[in-house]
């Protein structure tokens, strides 16, 4: 601090001191209140003095309420990134080619057709003979037309006798008349390898009985 020259000190202090002097506690006067003035008889009472107007009032001026400010949107969470798991593609192995065999040809089936054996009536001979009647001849036309029809087959002449004669004789009358039906096939162009004549004699009878012998003398026809 810069310090005082000789003369300013001198003009300083006596002010310092003065001011002081001049601040001190029995220096302060306090008003007093001068009391009211007493009323002189005879005479009105002076007005009292009109009660000081009040002050206006003024009414504060309401601040104008600013609008609430609104809070700002809370900003989108965000959806959380999955990683995709990667799984791992299997790829199958190939599988081994099928190698097909072709199909060896089988042998065509050669089905023989069926042939149906018919039942050939029985022809008849008159007593003792072995000539072919005439009402014998349709049957022996239709077992010639059915031998050619069906060439495998083959044809047995079964003879029979009645039972008058010995054994022995209707054993031969039986064979003749075998060989007269065969012989007839054989003029129809029937191969006689494919017939067969047999001879039973009256030892196979059809009927028994004296009234019904004619029907023993006859030729039975088996197919074979």
């Amino acid at each position: 601090m810069k310090t005082l020259t000789p003369s300013l000190r001198a003009l300083v202090i006596p002010g310092m001191l003065f001011l002081g002097a001049c601040c001190t506690a029995t220096d302060v006067v306090v008003p007093t209140p001068k009391p009211a003035p007493k009323p002189v008889p005879g005479l009105p009472a002076p007005a009292p003095s009109p009660a000081p107007k009040p002050a206006p009032i003024v009414a504060p001026i309401a601040a104008p309420i600013a609008a609430p400010i609104a809070a700002p949107k809370p900003a989108p969470i965000a959806a959380p990134v999955v990683a995709p798991v990667l799984v791992p593609v299997v790829i199958p192995p190939a599988p081994a080619p099928v190698v097909v065999e072709p199909k060896k040809q089988q042998p065509p089936v050669i089905v023989a057709p069926q042939v149906i054996i018919p039942k050939f009536s029985d022809i008849y001979f008159e007593f003792d003979k072995s000539l072919i009647r005439k009402d014998a001849a349709p049957q022996l036309e239709n077992v010639a037309d059915w031998m050619k029809a069906n060439p495998t087959k083959t044809i047995v002449l079964e003879a029979h006798a009645d039972a008058r004669g010995a054994s022995t004789y209707n054993i031969a009358l039986g064979q003749r008349r075998a060989d007269a039906v065969k012989a007839y096939l054989l003029k129809q162009g029937i191969d006689p390898s494919r017939v067969k004549a047999v001879s039973y004699g009256k030892d196979k009878p059809f009927v028994t009985g004296s009234n019904e012998q004619s029907k023993n003398r006859r030729i039975h026809f088996v197919v074979e």
